[in-house]
C-alpha cells in the first residue's frame, strides 16, 4: 500500500479537508478551472487561491502566498509554468503542506534532459519531506463519493456517484469513460489522472483504491507500469478484495524484441501483462466499452458460485447469433436437464426439449403471466446454472412488454441466490428511458451482444479466481544448491541439465564423452538405445546442423558420433565443441516445452506449450509469473490445445498430468528463486509420459544474462574435441 510501502499521506491527495490553489487567476487559465470543478462538487473543506493580485476568484477570498495561510491544508494545487514549480512544492513541503497535485507540464514529459532533471528533482523533494505528489502533467482527480474534484477532466453534469473508480494514464481516454458511464447512468467514484507518475504511480492508485469503502470495481487505463514489481503486488493484494478491469494500451508487437531461445518468441511483454491478469482474474478488456460495460455488471451482479450460464431469447436467429459469439466470448453454457426442460415448457405451455441458449418460443408466451417466472425458478433449481441472463432486442424509449419482462427479472432478482442480468443486443440501448436502471433496481443490464457477453465472462472469470484463490507458497531454498552460474552466455546442453538435475528437475540419464571411443563405452555403460548429441554453447539449436543422432545403439555410437560431430562443424567451423552427450532414450509420451523468458519488469516469466521442433510454428503455450501456484500451473495446461493428448487422445492411454503439473511448479520455483540469474531457458522436449511414469526431461537450453561479449571471451576455456 501507499501507506505502508511509501509511508505517504495518500488521503491528504485524493481525501483531502482543505486545498491551497497555486495558478489561479481572475483571467482563467488551469487552475482557475480546477478551482472552479472543486466549488462545483460541493467540497465541504477549506478553500485557498493564492494570488496577490486577487482580492478574490470565484468568489472565494485569495491570500497573497503560501506563508500567510490561516491553516495549513491538506493539498495544493499547482498549475504554473515548469519552472516555477520547484520552488514552491519546497515552500509547500517546508510549512507542512502533505500532499501534491502538479498540472504543470514540462518535467519528463518533454524529453529534455532539462525536464528529466527537474523531475528528479521532484522526486528528491517529495522523498525528503515524504510528500505524496501526483502528476505532473495530470489532469487532476475527482471523487464523486467523496464530494471532492480537482480537475480539468470533462466531467458530464449527469455522471452520478457509484462504485467504479477509475485510474488512467491517459486524460483524453478518461474523459471518455465518464461520458459513456454519464450516458448510460453508471455510477462512478474516483476518476484520477496520473500523469508522468513521477512519485506516486500506478500501483499506489490500486493499493488506495483496494481499501476505500466506496470502491467496488477498479479500473484502469494503463500503457504500462513504472514498477513491474510493484504493480504486481498491488494486482495481487487488490484483486483479492475486489475486482480490476484493465484497459491495457500498446498490445501489439512492434517493437518487442525477440530473445534467442524459442520461449522468447512466445513471451513478450504483452504476455507478460496477461498472465498477471489471467493470474489474478482481472478483466483484460480491449475497449474503452468493454470497460465500461464490464465494470458495470461487475459493480451490480453478485459473483457467480460457478461459470456455467444459460441465456433465455426470444427468437430462434438470436439463440443463433447468441450461440456463436458465445463461443468466440469464451462463455460456458450449462446443461439443461430433463427435469429443468419440462419445468420450463410447462411454464411457456410448450411441450420440447429446450436447449441453451434457451429459445422461449417468442415474446407473447414469455409475457404471460407467470411465464418468464416459471422459466427462471427452474433454472434457478438447477444446480448446473450459476448465471441468467435475458436477452431482449431493448429499445432506447423503452416498450410495454420489454418494461415488464424486466421489471419482473428484477423482482426476482433481489431473492433469487444467483445472479440475474437483461442483455440488450441493441448497441446504444441503454440510454434514455433504461439510463440508471440498474442501479436503481440492482438489476445488471449489458448492452450489445459481442459486449455483453465478454462482460459475462469476465463476472464468471472473477467468480472463478475468488473462489479458487490458494495460498501462496514460498518457493524453496534451491537458490544456494544451484549457487550462481559463473559462466555467462549459452550454456551447453550438459551443463544446463547439470543446473536443473541439482535443482531436482527430472532430467534424463546421461554422460559427456571427451571422445568417440568414450562415447561408446558411454553407451554400453546405459544400455539399449542412446541419444548423442554434439555438444558446444555456439549450437544452441543441435537438430538444426544435423548434429544429433537418436537410437544408437552401443556397437554403432562411435560411428554415429563421428558422423554427427562432422555435420556440426560443416555448418559450424567456429564452434568450440566439448563432446558428445550420450543420454537415454525416450521413445514414449508426448512432447511438451516448459520455458522461462526474463522480463525487465515483472522478472521470470514461466511458458508451458506443445514442445518439438515445431514449438515455433503453432506458439501453443500459456505464460505465467514466477512462482506458479499448483491451481495456476493446472490452469496453464488447461488452455493448451494440446492438452486433450493427456486425456488419451484416439485410443492412446492418458498421460501423466500430474507430474507435468508438478514439473511445471518445481521449475517456476527454481527460476523465482534464481531470479535475475537467467535471461531464458529452454526444456523442450519434455517428455510426458503414462500415467504414474512421470516425466522426462530430454534437452535443455540454459541462457544466463550476460553480454555475448563476455561469452565469446570464455571459448577459448573449452577443451577441443579429439
Amino acid at each position: 500500500m501507499i501507506g505502508q510501502s511509501h509511508s505517504l499521506p495518500t488521503s491528504s491527495l485524493l481525501a483531502p479537508r482543505s486545498v491551497a490553489f497555486v495558478g489561479v487567476s481572475a483571467k482563467g487559465g488551469a487552475g482557475t478551472k480546477m478551482l472552479n470543478s472543486l466549488l462545483r462538487s460541493g467540497f465541504g473543506g477549506k478553500i485557498w487561491p493564492v494570488n496577490a493580485n486577487a482580492a478574490e476568484i470565484a468568489g472565494v477570498p485569495c491570500v497573497p502566498n503560501l506563508d500567510v495561510l490561516p491553516a495549513t491544508p491538506d493539498c495544493i494545487v499547482i498549475s504554473i509554468p515548469a519552472e516555477g514549480v520547484l520552488p514552491v512544492v519546497e515552500e509547500a513541503a517546508s510549512i507542512g503542506i502533505r500532499a501534491a497535485l502538479i498540472v504543470s507540464e514540462g518535467f519528463a514529459d518533454d524529453g529534455t534532459a532539462e525536464g528529466k532533471a527537474r523531475q528528479e528533482r521532484l522526486v528528491a523533494i517529495a522523498k525528503a519531506s515524504g510528500m505524496a505528489v501526483a502528476g505532473p502533467n495530470c489532469m487532476g482527480i475527482a471523487s464523486l463519493g467523496h464530494g471532492f474534484a480537482t480537475t480539468m477532466a470533462d466531467i458530464p453534469e449527469k455522471l452520478g456517484a457509484g462504485g467504479i473508480s477509475l485510474v488512467s494514464q491517459s486524460g483524453g481516454l478518461l474523459n471518455a469513460v465518464a461520458e459513456l458511464s454519464a450516458n448510460r447512468g453508471i455510477g462512478m467514484n474516483y476518476l484520477i489522472s496520473i500523469g508522468n507518475q513521477a512519485v506516486l504511480d500506478l500501483a499506489d492508485y490500486i493499493d488506495f483504491l483496494a481499501d476505500d469503502p466506496k470502491t467496488s470495481v477498479i479500473a484502469c487505463i494503463m500503457e504500462g507500469a513504472k514498477d513491474g514489481r510493484r504493480f504486481r503486488a498491488a494486482v495481487d493484494r487488490a484483486s483479492r478484495i475486489k475486482p480490476l478491469v484493465i484497459l491495457k494500451l500498446g498490445k501489439s508487437a512492434a517493437g518487442q524484441a525477440a530473445t534467442f531461445a524459442h520461449t522468447g518468441t512466445l513471451a513478450g511483454k504483452h504476455e507478460a501483462y496477461e498472465a498477471l491478469f489471467c493470474a489474478n482474474g482481472v478483466a483484460s478488456v480491449m475497449s474503452l466499452d468493454e470497460l465500461v460495460e464490464t465494470a458495470a455488471l461487475l459493480a451490480t451482479a453478485p459473483l457467480p458460485k460457478g461459470d456455467r450460464v444459460c441465456l433465455l431469447t426470444v427468437s430462434g436467429g438470436a439463440t443463433s447469433l447468441i450461440s456463436d459469439l458465445a463461443e468466440r466470448a469464451g462463455v460456458n453454457f450449462g446443461r439443461i436437464d430433463d427435469e429443468t426442460s419440462r419445468r420450463v415448457g410447462e411454464a411457456l405451455g410448450v411441450s420440447r426439449h429446450f436447449g441453451n441458449p434457451l429459445d422461449t418460443v417468442g415474446m407473447p408466451r414469455l409475457c404471460r403471466d407467470g411465464a418468464i417466472e416459471g422459466v427462471v425458478g427452474a433454472l434457478l433449481d438447477n444446480a448446473e446454472i450459476d448465471v441468467i441472463g435475458l436477452v431482449l432486442g431493448m429499445r432506447m424509449e423503452g416498450a410495454e412488454n420489454h418494461d415488464k419482462l424486466v421489471g419482473r427479472m428484477a423482482d426476482m432478482a433481489r431473492t433469487a441466490g444467483k445472479p440475474l442480468l437483461v442483455l440488450s443486443f441493441i448497441s446504444n440501448s441503454l440510454t434514455g428511458h433504461w439510463r440508471g436502471y440498474a442501479s436503481a433496481q440492482g438489476l445488471p443490464l449489458v448492452e450489445d451482444v459481442e459486449l455483453g457477453l465478454r462482460a459475462i465472462r469476465h463476472l464468471t472469470d472473477y467468480a472463478t479466481f475468488r473462489s479458487s484463490v490458494p495460498i501462496t507458497e514460498s518457493p524453496p531454498k534451491i537458490a544456494s544448491t544451484v549457487g550462481k552460474t559463473s559462466t555467462r552466455g549459452v550454456l551447453s546442453e550438459a551443463d544446463s541439465k547439470e543446473i536443473l538435475g541439482k535443482a531436482g528437475l527430472p532430467v534424463t540419464r546421461e554422460y559427456l564423452a571427451a571422445t568417440i571411443a568414450e562415447a561408446k563405452m558411454l553407451a554400453e555403460k546405459i544400455g539399449g538405445p542412446v541419444a548423442l548429441k554434439v555438444q558446444s554453447r555456439d549450437i544452441p539449436h543441435k537438430s538444426d546442423v544435423g548434429g544429433v543422432h537418436l537410437g544408437a545403439t552401443a556397437e554403432d555410437a562411435e560411428i554415429m558420433s563421428a558422423k554427427i560431430l562432422k555435420s556440426a562443424r560443416t555448418a559450424c567451423p567456429d564452434a568450440a565443441i566439448d563432446g558428445i552427450l550420450v543420454q537415454e532414450m525416450v521413445d514414449e509420451g508426448a512432447e511438451f516445452i516448459i520455458g522461462m523468458t526474463y522480463d525487465e519488469q515483472f522478472g521470470p516469466l514461466v511458458v508451458v506449450g506443445g514442445g518439438g521442433v515445431m514449438v515455433e510454428v503453432f506458439k501453443d503455450a500459456s505464460v505465467g509469473l514466477a512462482p506458479l501456484t499448483r491451481h495456476q500451473a493446472m490452469e496453464m495446461v488447461a488452455r493448451l490445445k494440446v492438452a486433450v493428448q493427456l486425456d488419451g487422445f484416439r485410443g492412446a492411454p492418458p498421460l501423466d498430468r500430474d507430474a507435468l503439473i508438478d514439473c511445471l511448479v518445481a521449475f517456476s520455483n527454481f527460476v523465482a528463486a534464481t531470479d535475475g540469474q537467467f535471461e531464458a531457458i529452454d526444456l523442450n522436449p519434455v517428455f510426458v509420459r503414462s500415467r504414474g511414469k512421470g516425466v522426462k526431461i530430454a534437452d535443455a537450453l540454459i541462457i544466463t544474462r550476460g553480454p555475448w561479449e563476455e561469452y565469446n571471451e570464455q571459448t577459448e576455456s573449452h577443451y577441443a574435441f579429439s
